[in-house]
């Protein structure tokens, strides 16, 4: 079985675009129980939805974070681990803002990792699988292009919900504020 891989001087720019996926990822990962906490205990408001939806983008991003940090290791790179805290003077709504601008950004950085695995994409089955036994006992540092692709198009999706999340809780956190 012949397997598509990344061209060794592609891994670089791919990896690099994942690192910053993680950054937006990691930084949301600390920031959103700050966030909540601010809108509970120094908003005074505690309305479900809007908790939930803040909680379900933090905890997906737990996820895209667990399985890029992997992605990195297995093209060879190192996962940056780089964190902007949430400053507690910050507004919420601020906080979503930048958030939902922050999302878009991760959006283009896996359509550009998506473009670049097809674009770089090298066989590596053949000989290799031969001396290896089968395509499921790859070497570690052969990573299956459809696997890059598969994740990116998985974590394109829920980004596309938490935008929609995100937009919906600076709406209702707007009617919030409003009564």
């Amino acid at each position: 079985m012949e397997i598509e891989t990344i061209k060794k001087d592609a891994k670089k720019s791919i990896v690099d675009l994942l690192n910053r996926s993680l950054q937006i990822e990691y930084n949301l990962l600390f920031n959103y129980p700050r966030a909540i906490y601010k809108l509970v205990n120094e908003d005074k408001i505690d309305d479900e939805q809007l908790i939930k939806n803040i909680e379900i983008t933090g905890i997906e991003s737990l996820r895209h974070f667990d399985e890029v940090d992997k992605l990195i290791g297995k093209l060879g790179g190192k996962t940056i681990w780089k964190i902007n805290v949430l400053g507690w003077s910050t507004d919420v709504k601020e906080f979503l803002l930048q958030l939902l601008d922050e999302e878009k950004w991760v959006i283009s950085w896996y359509e550009e990792v998506k473009k670049a695995a097809e674009q770089n994409k090298v066989k590596a089955g053949g000989l290799l699988s031969k001396l290896t036994g089968s395509a499921d006992e790859l070497p570690e540092d052969i990573v299956n292009v459809s696997d890059i692709i598969s994740v990116c198009k998985r974590h394109i999706i829920d980004e596309e919900r938490h935008i929609r999340l995100v937009r919906d809780s600076i709406e209702k956190l707007r009617m919030l504020k409003n009564k």
